[in-house]
C-alpha cells in the first residue's frame, strides 16, 4: 500500500511538472488574443462614438450634432479619408481626401437637419476587424405625418485616436428616394386640401 501511494505521488509530481509549464505557455499564447480583444473593444467604442456624434440616441439629428461629427474627422489621415453615402451612389454621394468643412457641406446639402427630421440607429452587433467596424443601421425620417425608414450596412474606419477615416454606407438609394418621394407627394396633397 505504501509503495502504491509513493508511486501515485511520483506520477502526480511528473504530471504536474509537465502540466504547469504547458499551462503557463498556454497563458502566454492567449495574452496577445486578450490584448487584441481589448483593442477591438476600444475600436468598437470609437466607432460607436463616431456614429453617435452625428446620431445621438433617442433624438433627432441636429446641425450641432453634425458639426461634432465632422470635427471628429482625422486630420492625420486626410489623404486616406473617404465618405460614401450610399456606396456606389455616383456623383455627389462620395467624398475623398476631404476635411470636416467638406463633409459638413455634404450633409447640409444632402441631409440638412434644418429641413428634414431624421436620425439613425444601430440595429446589430458592431463587429470589428483591425480598425474597421461594421454594423446594420436604420435610417428613420419624419416628413410631416409621413415616416420613412431604410436599413443599411455601415462600415466605419477610425484611426488610433478614434478619429473618422472612412465611412461607407451601403443602402438602396432608389428605394429611399422612392419612399421620400411618396412622403413629399402626401405633403403636397395635404397642402392642397
Amino acid at each position: 500500500m505504501k509503495n502504491s501511494s509513493m508511486l501515485g505521488g511520483v506520477i502526480h509530481n511528473i504530471v504536474m511538472s509537465l502540466v504547469t509549464p504547458l499551462f503557463h505557455l498556454t497563458c502566454l499564447l492567449l495574452l496577445p488574443t486578450t490584448c487584441s480583444a481589448m483593442g477591438a473593444e476600444i475600436i468598437r467604442a470609437h466607432c460607436i462614438n463616431a456614429f453617435e456624434l452625428a446620431f445621438p440616441r433617442q433624438q433627432w439629428t441636429s446641425e450641432n450634432d453634425l458639426r461634432a461629427f465632422v470635427d471628429n474627422v482625422s486630420t492625420e489621415h486626410k489623404a486616406d479619408t473617404y465618405f460614401a453615402c450610399p456606396l456606389g451612389g455616383g456623383v455627389g454621394s462620395e467624398l475623398s481626401n476631404f476635411d470636416s468643412g467638406d463633409l459638413l457641406d455634404w450633409f447640409l446639402t444632402a441631409f440638412n437637419p434644418n429641413v428634414l427630421r431624421y436620425t439613425e440607429i444601430i440595429m446589430s452587433e458592431v463587429s470589428v476587424v483591425n480598425n474597421v467596424c461594421s454594423m446594420d443601421k436604420l435610417f428613420f425620417a419624419s416628413i410631416g405625418n409621413c415616416h420613412v425608414h431604410a436599413m443599411s450596412r455601415l462600415m466605419i474606419e477610425v484611426d488610433e485616436d478614434g478619429k473618422l477615416v472612412r465611412w461607407l454606407d451601403h443602402f438602396d438609394q432608389e428605394d429611399l428616394n422612392q419612399k421620400m418621394g411618396v412622403c413629399n407627394l402626401q405633403l403636397d396633397v395635404t397642402d392642397e386640401l
